[in-house]
């Protein structure tokens, strides 16, 4: 079943902290290609006013769109930010895509920065990226220079990527960019990811030569993959297996990560 038949075209209203949070409401966005046309299914959280507000793309990791993903476009919005997360797997038909990179989750990105830019209420040239494990590869992907984000005439001002695969990305990016992920992730190994930020493969050889001094990596000793979803705290140790690997709630990192979150998007897009 979709979000939308999940959750409906309503507005959603969240109790956090006791206090009633007007979270937002789901709306479509032209995305996929001309050949191949999808309209995609969008959460929309924005604060309170006319704007215009500073904004940011959230994209899912493999299992699909989830409550994880509108806690973070709600969290934003109380931030000042307004956020816009992304379904890249309902309008589709698919309920969950582990096996390999998915492709089109960085154009459904950049559909979504174009639906932004397209809205009074956002400040068209301070939109941010953010993505979770396979969204977090979209995240890298949408930001490195090269022939993808030279398709796009909108840019992404930087970009957050959680726990992502980095074993492919360059790390030379066209902005400022944050990657969270812990040492104990045996789904996409931080190692990785310190290798990319270092200009090396995980063997030792030298990687592309250009400037990676925009990518901040972030490591949390004893952390796993999908640290920060709360669901996860539910099970009877936190965590459970996923296709193999470890998932487990930490809340000393999620909450560490929102805070650094929140520094990052204050200093690239801009304090609300």
């Amino acid at each position: 079943m979709s979000i939308r038949g999940l959750f409906g075209s309503l507005l959603v209203t969240l109790t956090v902290a006791g206090t009633n949070v007007s979270a937002g409401e789901f709306v479509d966005v032209a995305g996929g290609t001309r050949a191949e046309p999808v309209r995609l299914i969008g959460y929309m959280a924005r604060p309170p006013g006319p704007g215009p507000f500073s904004a940011v793309v959230l994209l899912h990791g493999c299992g699909g769109f989830h409550s994880s993903m509108i806690s973070w476009a709600d969290r934003l919005s109380r931030f000042g930010y307004a956020a816009l997360a992304i379904d890249s797997f309902g309008p589709r038909g698919i309920d969950e895509d582990c096996g390999s990179f998915f492709p089109h989750q960085t154009a459904d990105g950049y559909a979504a920065l174009s639906y932004l830019t397209g809205k009074p209420f956002v400040r068209a040239s301070h939109v941010a990226v953010m993505g979770f494990s396979q969204g977090g590869g979209a995240v890298l992907a949408a930001l490195e220079k090269g022939p993808v984000e030279q398709r796009y005439p909108e840019k992404f001002r930087a970009g957050i990527a959680f726990y992502p695969p980095c074993r492919f990305a360059s790390g030379i990016t066209t902005g400022p960019t944050l990657v969270l992920i812990g040492n104990a992730d045996d789904w996409t190994p931080a190692s990785a990811c310190e290798a990319m930020a270092a200009g090396r493969t995980e063997f030792g050889a030298p990687r592309t030569p250009g400037d990676r001094s925009l990518v901040e990596l972030v490591i949390y000793p004893g952390v796993h993959h999908s640290f920060d979803v709360l669901d996860l705290s539910l099970a009877p140790t936190r965590g459970t297996t996923a296709h193999g690997h470890r998932v487990e709630y930490n809340e000393e990192a999620t909450k560490n990560a929102i805070v650094r979150v929140r520094d990052f998007l204050q200093r690239t897009i801009g304090a609300p």
